[in-house]
């Protein structure tokens, strides 16, 4: 299998990372499983879908966003599961316990280092090999998890694109279906939640989804098929689309699973060649070149990342005076929710007061300091729950100039000419939102409710009405002062992630331009090496890499020829 030679070469070439992918890769299409991964911004019900389809509630779903890990539905003859932690063997895990696992709630910021979780179901849909994938969903607060989709995106053989009706289909969405539609064929698209939407509402929502998929593809897409996972589960509502779909996914096994594997296959086996040769390159050059010239290659390439990390501080400072700017939104958003929310909640408070009967004076003042406890949490939760996403929407519009920036210097980077910088990225996905996790906790302020001495006795001297109103007096401030703490701490605690983010945004591009020389000092390392064992050292390990690099180029024209021929049976179906 040129898989399995390609993993032996890598070996050879002291390539490990190619040689694992290219391992997994082939252990895969041996098997015949292909991946229709199910893709989407978070809560369009993805997973709620895919318990639909495969007819048991395996994945956890819930109303805050769920999945955090790649999950993996394939056949099996008795529900389990595993999961692989990274460069770690195969655990079994109790399929009841997968939110343990693959959410952000069991596992927080992925703490047990899972790479991928196995859900063995036995569903006849998955009998054939096809193997239905749970990502985690776009666009939302959880740091990461776009990231974890698009790291996915290049083993995705098929998708199943889930949207809703609001929106329809978000800028994020579209960047991630547009990339996964280069490299595969099959895209299925579903409306989901179709319960939720009136007969007109879908009708524009449908229309308006093909309009901008097509537009943004090139090219026309499958109808847009309505479901509802929920009616589905339950069993109560109308069928929709729902047949149409388990019939495409049958189809999709049925008639095309094997196309899908030799694309799979041919598509990997391009991708990993690549890589094995941009090693076998690198290593060649560090020793046939002179060790001087070796030097002054990495010192330029040094010297391109310094310009690059020069320009990254100017963009710094651009994105500085952004980061000011939304500081001094923030700002705006909370005097105004301040403004309305302080007469409103006191007037609450008093409310509550007036209703709360005959009552000792100590019983009345507890239930006076928890019913401002009550309302100043349910005042700012109701705020921060408008205000985050707000929020992010302005960073990702802050951030578009200065991804656009970014992508220019390295643009001109790439384009330089040298082979070594041809492994940056042609360019930065823009923003999907914050990427670090809120760590907000309200403050209660409780050395306010404290009653010196003084005051308790005036208390006690005071006649009831009198009581009350002083009463209502403090706990009125004190509610005050609640609200105000805690608007503070919620932009407070936006403008640390905003800040955060950029250092995220700014670590990202730096990344990449250190790799650039990092590989060619490995290289010159290993050469030096070599060199110091004599000349029949060099000679043998140049020969070596000869070798290696005719196999590859063997491996890959046969796999060009692949591709043409999967490219003439693609244009005849069309």
């Amino acid at each position: 299998m040129p898989l399995d030679r390609l993993a032996v070469l890598a070996q050879e070439a002291d390539a490990p990372a190619v040689a694992r992918d290219a391992l997994i890769l082939a252990r895969r299409i041996a098997e015949g499983r292909f991946y229709v991964a199910c893709i989407g911004q978070f809560k369009r019900g993805k997973s709620t879908l895919l318990n639909a389809l495969v007819g048991v509630p395996v994945l956890p779903t819930g109303v805050v966003p769920v999945t955090s890990i790649v999950t993996i539905l394939r056949y099996g003859p008795e529900l389990a599961a595993r999961a692989r932690p990274r460069d770690a063997e195969w655990i079994r895990v109790d399929p009841r316990m997968l939110a343990d696992y693959v959410s952000e709630t069991g596992n927080p910021e992925n703490a047990k280092g899972i790479e991928v979780v196995e859900v063995f179901v036995p569903s006849s849909l998955l009998a054939r090999g096809m193997c239905l994938v749970d990502t985690p969903g776009i666009g939302s607060t959880l740091e990461g998890n776009t990231a974890v989709t698009r790291a996915f995106a290049p083993q995705i053989d098929a998708a199943l694109v889930v949207l809703g009706g609001d929106p329809p289909v978000s800028h994020e969405e579209l960047a991630l279906i547009a990339d996964v539609a280069v490299r595969v064929d099959t895209l299925i698209v579903v409306l989901n939640k179709a319960d939720r939407l009136s007969d007109a509402e879908r009708r524009e929502a449908k229309v308006f989804t093909a309009r901008v998929l097509n537009e943004r593809l090139g090219r026309a897409t499958t109808p847009i098929l309505e479901v509802s996972a929920t009616e589905q589960l339950t069993g109560h509502g109308p069928p929709r689309d729902w047949s149409g779909l388990v019939t495409r996914l049958e189809s999709l096994a049925r008639d095309a699973g094997g196309e899908i594997l030799e694309s799979a296959e041919r598509r990997g086996l391009k991708l990993l060649a690549g890589r094995l040769l941009q090693e076998l390159d690198e290593r060649d050059g560090a020793l046939t070149r002179p060790l001087q010239e070796s030097e002054q290659r990495i010192a330029v390439l040094k010297q391109c990342a310094a310009e690059a990390e020069r320009s990254m501080d100017d963009l710094g400072a651009l994105f500085a005076a952004e980061q000011q700017r939304l500081a001094r939104t923030f700002a705006a958003h909370r005097d105004k929710f301040l403004a309305q929310a302080v007469p409103a909640a006191r007037a609450e408070l008093a409310a509550g007061l007036a209703s709360a009967g005959e009552r000792r004076r100590s019983a009345l003042r507890r239930h006076a300091f928890a019913l401002a406890q009550d309302i100043y949490r349910r005042w700012v939760d109701r705020w921060r729950a408008e205000e985050q996403p707000a929020a992010e929407q302005i960073y990702r519009e802050a951030t578009q100039r200065f991804v656009e920036l970014a992508n220019s210097f390295l643009e001109r980077l790439v384009k330089s000419g040298d082979a070594a910088l041809l492994t940056l990225p042609h360019a930065l996905g823009p923003e999907a939102g914050f990427r670090t996790r809120s760590r907000l906790f309200y403050t209660e302020m409780l050395t306010l409710t404290a009653r010196s001495p003084l005051a308790w006795l005036l208390d006690q001297l005071r006649p009831p009405g009198a009581t009350r109103q002083s009463l209502q007096q403090s706990t009125g401030d004190y509610l005050e002062h609640l609200l105000t703490s805690n608007a503070a701490r919620i932009m407070n605690d936006l403008n640390e992630r905003v800040l955060e983010a950029r250092r995220g945004l700014e670590s990202e591009v730096r990344a990449c331009l250190r790799e650039v020389y990092a590989s060619a000092e490995r290289a010159l390392d290993d050469a030096r090496a070599q060199r110091a064992s004599g000349e029949s050292a060099v000679r043998i390990a140049l020969e070596r890499i000869q070798r290696l690099r005719r196999e590859v180029h063997v491996l890959s024209i046969a796999n060009e020829g692949g591709l043409r021929d999967a490219s003439h049976r693609i244009d005849r179906r069309t």
